[in-house]
């Protein structure tokens, strides 16, 4: 299945293309995963204090850079590269905005019922931080997995994966859980469908395979199903 994201506000000026939740894609078919944007923030534009709950968060910035403040205490800048993870848990009130401009990836992950309540926290992992792993046609930084250097409260794995050639990158999923490609720049083929920048594919079992004829990159996720029902109520997630 292959979803082209559309473009819409959010924040205070901010652009985001969202392959889901979207009528075409939604909870429980990307169960773990609740929703997707690859953001565009430019100056004097951004996310000001908003509350969460109920979910766990990967920011990946791409280029640029985010101030990011909560009510927790914490004021860190992530730059291009770094990546945060914030759980929401029983909730917390946050603010994001460019420093100069902003482009990169937000992931919601749910947190299983009996998580909800888990204390919210900030974690800022930075570029050095992130295993790179090669393969025939170019590497994969991988952000998260069960082992690091991202270890969230869901089973998942996040990786970048950038061909700088012709080439191929396979995983295989293993039973019950998704896996998910969001073309970040060129075209891939993508287990035989061909996807573009701004096209999300989602795999629901087997193997997953992307294939490059040329320079491209992808944000690929892997999740294991949690089978819970869950409740959007703005950005409360219950």
């Amino acid at each position: 299945m292959i979803v082209t994201a559309p473009i819409r506000s959010e924040g205070a000026g901010a652009q985001v293309r969202r392959p889901f939740p979207s009528p075409e894609l939604r909870w429980p078919a990307t169960d773990p995963f609740l929703l997707f944007d690859e953001f565009f923030v430019a100056m004097h534009a951004g996310f000001p204090d908003h509350s969460h709950r109920g979910f766990e968060i990967i920011t990946y910035i791409l280029d640029g850079g985010f101030e990011h403040r909560d009510s927790l205490g914490n004021h860190v800048h992530a730059l291009a590269g770094h990546a945060m993870h914030f759980v929401t848990g029983s909730g917390v009130i946050h603010s994001e905005m460019p420093i100069g401009s902003a482009r990169g990836i937000q992931l919601w992950i749910n947190l299983p019922r009996a998580l909800k309540a888990t204390p919210p926290s900030l974690e800022l992992v930075a570029p050095h931080q992130m295993p790179v792993l090669t393969f025939e046609g170019g590497t994969a930084c991988r952000l998260a997995s069960p082992s690091g250097p991202i270890v969230l409260k869901a089973d998942v794995i996040y990786d970048d994966v950038r061909f700088d050639r012709a080439g191929k990158w396979s995983v295989a999923l293993p039973e019950d859980w998704v896996g998910l490609a969001y073309v970040l720049e060129g075209t891939l083929e993508i287990n035989g469908a061909s996807a573009e920048a701004g096209q999300l594919a989602l795999i629901e079992h087997g193997q997953m395979e992307l294939a490059a004829s040329a320079q491209a990159r992808a944000i690929v996720l892997q999740g294991k199903r949690q089978h819970e029902s869950v409740r959007f109520v703005g950005p409360f997630v219950d």
